[in-house]
């Protein structure tokens, strides 16, 4: 199971429960389909909605789908698993508890792991008035906590956007990475 505080747990159900606050995933990234196709288990870390996990067991309904979400799905997470899917969730890790929540992903994946990470500021506040997004750090300092797993980098990307964000102008800042673990 992820480290989080009650506190933290209790401020991320109202953000569920009066926003649309985990409901991405409708599409496969295109650069993660190929090693589904070889893949008999996937965590999906950060299920909010659970969008993305219904969109992989239609398109796969041989892979094992794993839900984890602290709110929506608290399920205890597997022993293992090929593939660990995240898209916009380690940026809300309590940042005491982000190394935690890195060695689980990399102890319990055997394969692959697919992180998008946000490096901006969200745009919803949590109730307490924190940022969403408790870690806003950019690209490189994520690549860097990535690094020591010594896993091979398959795939990296930055993107980067300016917005328009509740009438004020914000750069998008999105860390894309597909790592792999090459021992297995």
């Amino acid at each position: 199971m992820s480290k989080l505080t009650h506190e933290y747990v209790k401020q991320l159900k109202h953000l569920h429960s009066t926003t649309d606050f985990g409901s991405g995933g409708k599409k496969i990234p295109s650069r993660l389909e190929k090693y589904l196709h070889d893949a008999d288990s996937i965590l999906d870390y950060g299920s909010g909605k659970g969008i993305f996990s219904k969109t992989v067991k239609s398109t796969y309904p041989n892979i094992e789908v794993h839900s984890y979400d602290p709110v929506t799905s608290p399920i205890k997470l597997p022993d293992s698993v090929d593939i660990t899917y995240s898209s916009d969730v380690l940026e809300h890790v309590e940042p005491e508890y982000i190394d935690h929540t890195l060695d689980t992903l990399f102890t319990i994946t055997k394969k692959v792991q697919y992180h998008l990470i946000a490096c901006h500021p969200a745009s919803k506040k949590l109730r307490d008035g924190r940022n969403a997004h408790l870690i806003i750090q950019d690209p490189e300092w994520w690549r860097n906590k990535l690094k020591k797993y010594d896993w091979t980098i398959e795939f990296e990307k930055i993107k980067s956007k300016d917005k328009i964000v509740k009438f004020q102008q914000m750069k998008i800042v999105k860390y894309i990475v597909i790592l792999k673990n090459e021992t297995n």
